[in-house]
């Protein structure tokens, strides 16, 4: 996976979606990527201002209110001059319609929007994006503190290491290639982890004296390493194989390792991350890249 050359932030307003776009503008002035910023607006909303022949004030309204947040991001980063796209109809929807008219490589997006209510649970028009996208997503969360520095006078993001989250399956190609161009980009740590997952022995498993058979951890730390080995970046990559539930064991790692990203992939299955990538976000609680293996 190359780096993005052309970034889609959707804002809210939300203080999320303004952390994101914070995010979205170090990017892209540090990689030289275009940005373009979008809101959306509800269809009843623009349906009733249309009634009452206001619908031109209502997108220059938008429009003005995406200028203020603009505004409202460091001056040294005001060489990024992003593009405003105003759209209406349900949010995520537009959301990838948009990211599709800016030829985005990079969707950038706060956990949670305004009808977010806890800090565990993503806010619906993320998630929907991150399932139906093939756009990979950086999804910033709540945290603290950002992993944004100024150097020469441009914004960037900096992180310490970056955790790549390999599953073992054939998606784990676009997870180390994107965590190792990200990783070089940021100067920072590549770490290849993977978490054998636990294997606790059900209520009915009747031989109390043999465990269940559970993925054998010098296998998986061979697979790993080979897999880390295959990767051209420089330092070369760490590796760190656990056992546990995976989504608290991923957490613990970034936590280990200092990191300052983790990349998953979307997946399907459970095992692929798929199914508990979001509760692995939810943990780990730091700038999260979900790639998509297109």
């Amino acid at each position: 996976m190359a780096l993005p050359t052309s970034i889609l932030c959707p804002v809210d307003f939300s203080s999320h979606s303004e952390r994101a776009l914070r995010h979205a503008v170090a990017l892209a002035g540090a990689w030289h990527a275009r940005l373009t910023v979008v809101t959306v607006n509800d269809a009843l909303l623009v349906a009733a201002a249309a009634a009452a022949g206001h619908a031109d004030t209502l997108r220059d309204q938008g429009e003005a209110a995406l200028l203020d947040l603009l505004g409202r991001v460091p001056a040294h980063t005001t060489r990024v001059l992003p593009a405003i796209d105003v759209a209406t109809g349900p949010a995520a929807d537009e959301i990838l319609l948009a990211a599709a008219r800016a030829h985005a490589d990079l969707i950038v997006m706060g956990t949670q929007g305004l009808g977010g209510t806890s800090k565990l649970m993503f806010g619906s028009t993320t998630e929907r994006v991150i399932r139906t996208t093939r756009v990979p997503v950086l999804a910033v969360p709540d945290y603290t503190p950002e992993c944004i520095t100024v150097l020469g006078g441009v914004t960037r993001f900096a992180v310490g290491s970056v955790v790549a989250a390999v599953a073992l399956d054939p998606l784990d190609g676009a997870v180390s290639s994107a965590a190792a161009a990200w990783a070089e980009a940021c100067g920072a740590t590549l770490v290849v982890a993977h978490v054998c997952q636990e294997a606790p022995a059900p209520a009915w498993w009747p031989f109390t004296g043999s465990p269940v058979p559970a993925e054998s951890l010098e296998a998986a730390r061979a697979q790993v390493q080979e897999l880390a080995g295959a990767l051209d970046v420089a330092p070369a990559p760490q590796v760190d194989v656990r056992r546990g539930a995976v989504p608290a064991a991923i957490a613990e790692i970034t936590r280990d390792r200092a990191a300052g990203l983790l990349v998953v992939s979307r997946g399907g299955g459970e095992h692929r991350l798929g199914a508990v990538a979001y509760r692995i976000m939810c943990e780990a609680d730091l700038p999260t890249l979900v790639v998509t293996g297109r």
